[in-house]
C-alpha cells in the first residue's frame, strides 16, 4: 500500500504531463553548466549532480533483508533488485522529462516544491491538488523515515551481537521486546545530524557513505572472483561489472571532495566532513569493539 501511494503521485504527475513531452530542448544548460562533455556539459557538473541523484537510488539494498522469505532468494532476489532499480529509473526519467517540459527548468531551480509546481500547471482544473500531494508528500516521508529508522535500530541490535558495537545496543526491553537502548541511541545519533546540515548536505553525505560502501563491496567481489577455490553462487556476473562499479563509485567520491575542496560555498564542506567524520568513527569502534577471532 505504501509503495502505491508513493508510486501513484509519481504516475499521475507523468500521466498529466506527458502531453508536454518534447516541447523544450532538452539539452539546455546554463552557461555555467556548459563544457567539453557529453552534449556540451561539463564532466564535473555532470559527475557532481550525478552524486546527489544517487540519494534516489538508496534503499533498493534492503531487498536482501527478506531474503529468507523468498523462495529460491539465489536466483529471485538478483533479478528482483536488478528489476527494480530498472522500473525506478525508468519512473524517475520520465518524470523529469515530465518536469522540465511542463515548468521551465530555471523556474523549478527557484520553486520550493518543484513538483506541486508541475501539477498545477499540468493539471490546473484539478482542485484539492494541493492536500492530495500534501498528503503524498507526508505520507512518503513519514513512511520512508519509520522504515529506515527502524531497520537502523535493528542494525545496530544485530551488530552488538556481532561484538562489532557496544553490547549495550544489544538489549530488548522485557514488555515491548524492541532493542529499546538500540532506538534510543539512534535518535541521539540522529538528532546530532539534523543540527550538522540541511537536507541537501545530509543527503549528500549519506550519498558518500553509501559510495564508500558500494566500493569495498565492489572490491570484495572482484577479489572473491579472483581468488582461486571460492564457491560459484547462484546468480553470476562477469568480473568487469564489479570492477566498473568500484571505479564509477571512486570517481564519484573524488568528484564531490574535489568540488567541496575547490568550490566558494561554505555549505558544500558539510557533506564531506558529516561522511568523513562518521566514516572515522566506525573505523576507530571497529578497531577497539572487532572480536578478537578477526583481530
Amino acid at each position: 500500500f505504501c509503495t502505491i501511494v508513493e508510486v501513484g503521485g509519481l504516475v499521475f504527475i507523468i500521466a498529466v504531463g506527458v502531453k508536454f513531452w518534447g516541447s523544450v530542448d532538452y539539452l539546455e544548460v546554463p552557461p555555467q553548466a556548459q563544457g567539453s562533455g557529453i552534449a556540451g556539459i561539463s564532466f564535473i557538473v555532470i559527475l557532481q549532480g550525478a552524486v546527489l541523484t544517487f540519494f534516489s537510488f538508496i534503499g533498493f539494498e534492503d531487498i536482501l533483508n527478506v531474503s529468507e522469505e523468498v523462495k529460491e532468494p539465489r536466483r529471485s532476489i538478483p533479478f528482483g533488485l536488478v528489476g527494480a532499480m530498472i522500473g525506478a529509473t525508468v519512473i524517475y526519467m520520465a518524470v523529469a522529462i515530465t518536469a522540465v517540459s511542463v515548468v521551465p527548468w530555471q523556474d523549478l531551480a527557484k520553486s520550493p516544491a518543484p513538483l506541486m509546481e508541475v501539477a498545477y500547471r499540468a493539471a490546473p482544473w484539478f482542485k484539492g491538488l494541493d492536500r492530495v500531494f500534501l498528503f503524498i508528500t507526508i505520507f512518503s516521508i513519514g513512511n520512508t523515515a519509520l522504515l529506515n529508522y527502524l531497520m537502523g535500530s535493528r542494525l545496530l541490535y544485530g551488530m552488538s551481537h556481532q561484538g562489532l558495537m557496544p553490547k549495550l545496543l544489544g538489549r530488548v526491553h522485557a514488555v515491548r521486546r524492541t532493542p529499546h537502548i538500540a532506538v534510543l541511541v539512534l535518535l541521539g545519533i540522529v538528532t546530532v545530524l539534523i543540527l550538522a546540515g540541511g537536507v541537501k548536505q545530509l543527503a549528500e553525505a549519506t550519498v558518500l557513505l553509501l559510495l564508500s560502501v558500494f566500493v569495498i563491496v565492489n572490491a570484495s567481489l572482484v577479489i572473491l572472483k579472483l581468488r582461486k577455490g571460492e564457491e560459484k553462487g547462484g546468480f553470476e556476473i562477469p568480473l568487469f561489472v564489479p570492477a566498473l562499479g568500484a571505479v564509477v563509485c571512486l570517481v564519484l567520491i573524488v568528484t564531490r571532495i574535489h568540488g567541496a575542496v575547490t568550490g566558494t560555498d561554505q555549505a558544500a564542506h558539510v557533506a564531506p566532513l558529516v561522511a568523513g567524520g562518521i566514516i572515522a568513527t566506525s573505523l576507530v569502534m571497529y578497531a577497539v569493539l572487532r572480536p578478537k577471532e578477526i583481530r
